[in-house]
Parts: structure tokens; sequence; C-alpha cells
């Protein structure tokens, strides 16, 4: 039998913090928790962000970053001649942005009157979805989003300061390039390619950060700015990102088919990379279901919205593109850690929050998540491109496996319901890519499952469980 604590351990060497110390947090909060019957585990984004707090002084912000060059020179604004501007040579803007902060600081939008989803103005064709804001809406979701993420900072939400982020780590937070470039044949800033925000269309961020505090997702905790200890930080936006990955477990649907605008329309009613609030809110394609998906456009999509919403909480993610198979996975700097594919949160096999399934039926969401080095070994350059291929789900089988999560006793159940050998079921077809029938056999693997069904009141039960499941994802 594989050894779950072994995966924990490798997630976390190297990096100072014991297994305990990380996750510790996450299995306190839930020890005592039970599946309930009715009722949401998440919680819908509200119309915008407010405040926890009422403030009645606000930071001079010009002030702040002038004792802060660091934060303060990553914020770079791509001119429409492709010029790179710098904060202190924005003239108008920096009042412009001073006046956002103002509103973000004090939980009131962003006064800048953004629509939810952005007018895409490039012109469709049913090969290839292009994605551009004309140049005006793209300067005012940019100001929006630096300006919530400089409140979040100052107002003191988080235990992590930008303050100490590296350069890289700002870039993703604060240069324009990182959202949208400019693009000569559109004349408009493009957000559909590899040096920008990735396959998805940005939302209003207090829109994004109100989503992210309904859902206790950044610091439920309530750690108090300003923590010096590593340990400490790790843990907590570990936990953050962990837990937005939780919200994608329970909720993300793959669509269907491929990204032509015609199949962008059906599933988002959006013809472009998928809008960040049409994923959190649902949409209705009847084709695939006659009640709200939220469908996601696949790893690519995933990887994007991941880093979109991460950044309203300070947290920078990385675009990678993965050859020679054509995936996508995201890179969480501050972690030095990977999904080893986009599409692993909703994995067949993946995790799912223990309050919808149970604590013996869950696992860690940062179990999901792998260091730099064993990214670098899967996805060496010199394997073949099969080996690759059977690495891309590698880290959902391996945890399936180890810990018997709930989809892969769902998987188990559809077997006994249909009468499939172990040889020609579900279970050791989904596992194939790193298991042979002969290594599932001699873990005892249906055994196990076995007890841990009979465990949890037998199949009778999982229906049960599997009905809750299909529901969540639909609220």
């Amino acid at each position: 039998m594989l050894n779950p604590a072994h995966y924990r351990r490798r997630f976390i060497k190297g990096i100072a913090a014991s297994t305990s110390s990380l996750l510790l947090p996450w299995h306190a909060r839930f020890a005592n928790a039970m599946p309930v019957d009715t009722g949401s585990v998440w919680q819908p984004p509200s119309a915008r962000w407010a405040s926890i707090a009422s403030t009645t002084m606000i930071p001079n912000l010009a002030r702040w970053l002038s004792l802060h060059t660091n934060v303060r020179d990553a914020i770079l604004w791509q001119m429409t001649n492709a010029a790179v501007v710098p904060y202190t040579s924005w003239g108008s803007g920096i009042a412009a942005l001073n006046d956002a902060f103002v509103h973000a600081y004090q939980g009131t939008g962003n006064g800048l009157n953004l629509p939810l989803v952005p007018t895409n103005v490039a012109v469709p064709t049913d090969l290839y979805v292009r994605t551009a804001f004309a140049a005006a809406e793209a300067w005012s979701f940019y100001l929006a989003h630096v300006a919530l993420c400089l409140a979040v900072e100052l107002r003191g939400d988080l235990p992590w300061s930008i303050t100490t982020m590296p350069a890289n780590e700002l870039k993703v937070l604060f240069d324009s390039r990182q959202f949208f470039v400019w693009a000569n044949d559109l004349g408009a800033y493009a957000v559909d390619n590899s040096y920008a925000d990735g396959y998805s269309t940005l939302a209003p961020p207090d829109y994004v950060y109100g989503f992210l505090q309904a859902n206790a997702i950044p610091n439920p905790e309530h750690i108090a700015p300003g923590q010096t200890q590593l340990r400490v930080l790790y843990a907590a936006k570990a936990q953050a990102f962990g837990r937005l990955l939780l919200w994608c477990a329970d909720k993300m649907k793959h669509f269907e088919g491929k990204g032509s605008a015609a199949n962008c329309w059906a599933h988002w009613q959006y013809i472009g990379c998928p809008p960040v609030a049409r994923v959190l809110e649902g949409t209705i394609n009847p084709a695939v279901a006659l009640t709200k998906r939220h469908f996601t456009a696949g790893c690519y999509g995933t990887t994007a919205f991941l880093r979109s919403v991460a950044r309203t909480m300070n947290i920078a993610v990385e675009v990678h593109y993965l050859p020679p198979i054509g995936h996508c996975a995201p890179f969480v700097p501050a972690l030095n850690v990977w999904l080893g594919h986009g599409d692993d949160p909703y994995s067949a096999f993946s995790t799912r929050s223990a309050q919808l399934v149970g604590l013996d039926l869950s696992y860690p969401s940062t179990d999901l998540l792998i260091d730099d080095a064993t990214h670098k070994t899967w996805w060496d350059p010199a394997l073949s491109d099969a080996q690759i291929l059977n690495n891309h789900n590698r880290r959902t089988t391996e945890l399936a496996v180890a810990e018997l999560p709930y989809g892969l006793l769902a998987s188990y159940n559809l077997d006994q319901f249909k009468n499939n050998s172990h040889a020609n079921g579900y279970v050791a077809d989904n596992l194939s890519s790193c298991f042979t029938l002969a290594d599932l056999d001699a873990m005892n693997l249906w055994q196990q499952m076995d007890a841990k069904i009979a465990a949890i009141g037998g199949s009778s039960a999982m229906y049960k469980l599997e009905t809750k499941v299909a529901l969540e994802m639909e609220t």
C-alpha cells in the first residue's frame, strides 16, 4: 500500500515546515465536521466586496509607495505604442490609481463602474477565438486590480505582505503585460496568449475578492499581518490556495468540445476566453445540462482562472504550458509548487471538501501540489511523449490509491452497479496510467474499497452522497 505520508513529506521537503504545522489548521477546522443533507458548501459571489470594518483614516498611497520602492517599481503600464511606463511617470494616472485605491480600501468597489464581463472587441472566427479589450476598459480593469492588491496589503487583510515579495511575484500582480498585451493587429489589449493572463477573461477584482471572503478562503483564521516566520507564512498561503482548489474540485466541470466561437458562446454566453465571473456564477449549456454548471476551459482555462482569482489575495500564480502534449499547469512561486496538471482539482479521483463528503473521504487539497523538483522529473523533455502523458495525471492517481477518496469509491460503486469485473471496470482503467491490474491486486485495493464503503454505510450511502455531490456542482 502506498504511504500517503510519503507524499506529504515530499510536498514540504526543504521548506522548513513540519507536516503537522502545514496540515493541522485544515484538519483541525473540519475535525468534527459531518456531511449535511441540504444546502451548498460554497457561497455564491456577492455583487461586490464589502469591507469587514469601517475605515476612517485612509493611508497616503503615494507616500507608502515611496517607502516601498520594490512594489512601486513593479507597477508598469504598457501603452498603445508598446512602450512600458512606470508608475512614477504616469502623470494623471497616479491620481486615478489613488482614487481607485481609496474606494478599494473603504470596501466601496473601485469607482470605475466596471462590468462583470468586459467587452471582447476582437472579431471572432470559428477556428481561433481571440479576446481583447479596448484601451479604456483595459486601463480601468488594470487600475482596479492594482488598487485592490494595494488596499488588501495596507488594510492588513492577510498575514503575508507584498513588500517582501521577490520581483517575479510582484510582476504577476502589477505588470499590465501579465494581464494583457497590446496587439497592433487588433488595435486593443489581447489576453489569450502566452505572455498575458492565459485562457481567461478578467472580472472586477472587488467582485472576485468578495467571492473569496464570502467563502473564507484567504485568511479565515484571521492571522495578523506582519508575520515574519516563514513557516507560518508558507502554511497560510498554502491553505488559502488549497481552499481555492477545493472550490474548483466541488464546483467545476470540464467543458465539452473545442474553443470555437460557437462553443464558447454555448458554454459561457461569451465569445472569447471564459469570463471569471461566468465561471464563478455558473452558466447553462443545454447540450450538457439544463441547470447551471461552473464550466472551465480545461487545464488552460483552470490555470488562468486560478491566476486571476489568486491575484486578488496577493498570491502570484504563473501560467505554464507543458509541451509536447499541449497541457497547461499553474506554478505558485511563493510555495515553489505546481499542480501536476491544470485539470487535477476536478479530476474524478481528486479530493472534495470535507463539508461535502466527510473527512474520511477527502484529503488535504494541498496534497495535490508537487514540488518543483518533482515537476521537472515528470515533465523532463528527455522522456517520451507517452511517459509524459502518463505523468500528467500522476498526482491524483497516486493519491487515489493512497487515500481512497470519494471519487475512487464512487467509480467502484458504479463498477459494482454495472457488474464490471476488476479488469474491465472504471477503477482499473482510470488508474492504468500509473498502475497495472497486478499492482492494484497486490495492494488489495478492492478489498480496501469494500471495507471503506461498508464503514460509511454501504452502497446506498454512496448513492446518497453522489446525489449530494452532483447537486453541489449545480449550485
